[in-house]
């Protein structure tokens, strides 16, 4: 006879019959899950969210980037999006985001800006995870940006050697998008307030069109906080550009600086927010000696730049007795103070 069997209890079913029984728990587990959690999707510019929310009011609601819907965004064409499907907001941009709508910005003390323009391509980033009225998690920002500008000063010969100083903001109306999670009606709002300044000093009877284009790729920029862990800050190396624009007759001779402070930023309602400070200033010598009846033109060419970028962001979560609030920042991503340009030539004057 076989050895006796220790175990009294009842007898155990087959193990393919147990297998069963544990895919089927598992099925009807996650059955229950999905029962218990409403998705949908919304689009931030060309950037697909989705939202996932309890069926019971105000258990927990979470959004979380949804890449796999993207394409579905970028088919709507949503205003305010760029030639590449981005969001673009700033000042006197076409829909390119790459040049000037207008050929002409108005200054005070009767200055015009010729072909100026500052525009900001890029995407927002956000995810929230909000359980029973409490943060869990959240985060803001944007992702592959890109601020563009031209700022160029025309200036004629009658008012000519006359100091001149001033600036010029624009106040712009935010792109805006609507969104509902669970009960939380939120407005995301996109924009890039923009100041441009300028001061010239140049020689009488000069004549030229003194300017910069300037690039900074600051790539992606955003940060999230989790509950128990803070703050945590995601940014690519930046990278910038400048070039000069330079037009004028003979014997000019100018010192002009020219630059902007932008302001990208982006909302959640009143429960978080996240600013990109870009100031830039750049400073450019020009010279060109020589007269009408000669045929060699002596031209110099200096340009410096002062760019600063910084981050800050808050958390603002207050809905009955709960006040969540956490800030960072503002703390620096780049900064570059000296010289990027020194050029001179001689030109032969065909006369």
């Amino acid at each position: 006879q076989g050895a006796p069997s220790l175990w009294s209890g009842p007898t155990l079913p087959p193990l393919s019959a147990t297998a069963m029984a544990l895919r089927t728990l598992v099925a009807a587990t996650a059955a229950l899950a999905a029962a218990k959690a409403a998705a949908e999707h919304h689009c931030v510019g060309r950037l697909a969210h989705e939202v996932l929310r309890s069926e019971v009011e105000g258990d927990w609601v979470a959004v979380r980037p949804a890449p796999s819907k993207d394409h579905e965004c970028t088919a709507l064409g949503f205003p305010g999006l760029d030639g590449d499907r981005r969001l673009c907001v700033g000042v006197n941009h076409d829909e390119t985001c790459r040049t000037a709508k207008n050929p002409v910005v108005p200054l005070a003390l009767h200055a015009r800006c010729q072909g100026c323009f500052v525009g900001a391509s890029s995407d927002v980033f956000y995810s929230l995870n909000i359980t029973r009225l409490h943060v869990e998690n959240t985060g803001i920002g944007f992702r592959g940006s890109t601020i563009l500008s031209t700022l160029q000063v025309d200036d004629d010969e009658a008012r000519a050697g006359r100091p001149r100083k001033g600036s010029k903001s624009f106040g712009e109306t935010p792109l805006e998008f609507h969104v509902k999670l669970g009960g939380l009606d939120l407005d995301i709002k996109v924009s890039m307030p923009t100041e441009l300044t300028y001061d010239i000093e140049a020689c009488e009877k000069a004549h030229g069109d003194v300017g910069a284009m300037i690039e900074v790729d600051m790539g992606d920029n955003y940060i999230e906080y989790t509950k128990g862990q803070g703050w945590s800050h995601k940014k690519d190396k930046m990278q910038f550009k400048v070039g000069p624009i330079h037009e004028g007759d003979y014997n000019t001779m100018a010192n002009v600086t020219l630059g902007f402070k932008s302001s990208l930023r982006a909302e959640i309602g009143p429960l978080a927010w996240f600013h990109v400070n870009v100031a830039n200033e750049v400073p450019i010598g020009v010279s060109s000696v020589g007269t009408s009846g000669a045929d060699l033109l002596h031209s110099c060419l200096d340009m410096g730049l002062k760019l600063d970028v910084a981050h800050e962001a808050e958390v603002d979560f207050s809905i009955l007795e709960h006040n969540f609030t956490q800030h960072w920042g503002p703390h620096a991503d780049r900064h570059h103070h000296g010289a990027v340009l020194h050029k001179c030539k001689e030109m032969t004057v065909v006369v």
